[in-house]
């Protein structure tokens, strides 16, 4: 909880009550000798409240995350705000700069919180933002799209049985929440277990900004802030459903060839059903593919070929909650006619 009496310091830069200030974090150095230098806005309301934060692009082309971060800096006053909001666009800023998911030396950073400030690049880089930034809160949020050559449905992925963290997810609004603790040296994790309960927001494709998917997110990110005091109560949007699922799995392709993909984000499959088909040169279908599982599509490649082994469309199992599920699709058709 923020005490607003106490300036809050960022990299040696004070931040008092009822102030919006755009900081540079040092994190490391270029091949040029340079500083590479991530950008932070701190929005401190006048009011006491919790402290959050919420950061993009830990990944370096999954950029949608850094447009989400954009409108809420824009949406945010301090003014209206209790507590204080911590914005990151942009972490990964190696990776964003070329476009790549990692680090020199192909370092994934999500993989080495919290970091050692003598350890290597990625080390670095990670205890730096987590010592300055991530154990200064109380909750945060990191938003995430799919890898490259997928597209996920809007889904919070986090550890359900930690309560404070199944509080934000819920509040966030998604229809599918996964229950997921996360690797070791995942931001979400490492904070978590850290003390500082962290959701992480899944949608939406690499290398692109996707307008829906800003907003489900900007939307998303009010909501958890005014559930935690931190931002007015606004005209909340509910769900038509809400399920927490354990895993997900992805259903993998048996032979090479075209890919002829009959689902999308969001639909309900069951087991057996035709879910696409793999097709040769000549255009002749090598294989059927049906679904060994029944659940929620919450991601799928956006690759046209495909050999064995690849990962096709990604399934959130749902068994107690099928008939949940099932009810609010029946009622969606019905409205649309």
């Amino acid at each position: 909880m923020t005490s607003n009496g106490l300036p809050l310091i960022i990299s040696g830069i004070k931040v008092g009550s009822g102030e919006t200030r755009e900081i540079y974090l040092k994190v490391s150095e270029s091949f040029l000798s340079g500083a590479i230098q991530i950008p932070i806005t701190v929005i401190r309301g006048r009011g006491d409240g919790p402290t959050a934060f919420v950061l993009a692009a830990i990944h370096g082309d999954e950029i949608n995350g850094a447009d989400i971060v954009r409108r809420l800096i824009f949406d945010v006053d301090h003014e209206k705000l209790s507590g204080t909001l911590i914005a990151i666009p942009v972490v990964n800023i190696p990776g964003f700069l070329t476009q790549s998911r990692y680090l020199p030396y192909h370092r994934d950073l999500n993989r080495f919180f919290p970091g050692n400030r003598n350890g290597n690049n990625a080390e670095r880089i990670a205890a730096r933002l987590f010592h300055e930034v991530i154990l200064k809160c109380d909750f945060g949020i990191d938003l995430h799209t799919a890898a490259y050559g997928r597209l996920n449905l809007p889904h919070v992925r986090g550890d359900m049985a930690q309560p404070r963290v199944r509080k934000l997810a819920r509040a966030f609004g998604a229809t599918v929440l996964i229950n997921q603790r996360g690797v070791g040296g995942s931001l979400r994790r490492e904070a978590t277990d850290a003390g500082v309960p962290t959701i992480l927001f899944e949608a939406g494709e690499t290398g692109k900004f996707s307008q829906r998917v800003s907003l489900a997110g900007l939307r998303g990110v009010l909501n958890v802030l005014s559930a935690m005091g931190m931002w007015p109560m606004h005209e909340r949007t509910k769900p038509p459903f809400q399920v927490i699922v354990r895993s997900s799995e992805w259903i993998r392709a048996e032979k090479g060839g075209m890919l002829d993909l009959d689902v999308k984000p969001g639909d309900l499959i069951y087991e057996g059903d035709l879910i696409g088909s793999v097709l040769n040169p000549f255009g002749r279908t090598v294989t059927q593919i049906r679904s060994p599982k029944t659940g929620i599509v919450i991601g799928v490649t956006t690759a046209p070929i495909t050999i064995p082994g690849t990962g096709i469309v990604n399934v959130a199992r749902l068994k107690k909650t099928l008939a949940l599920v099932e009810r609010s699709i029946k009622r969606d058709k019905k409205k649309r006619g």
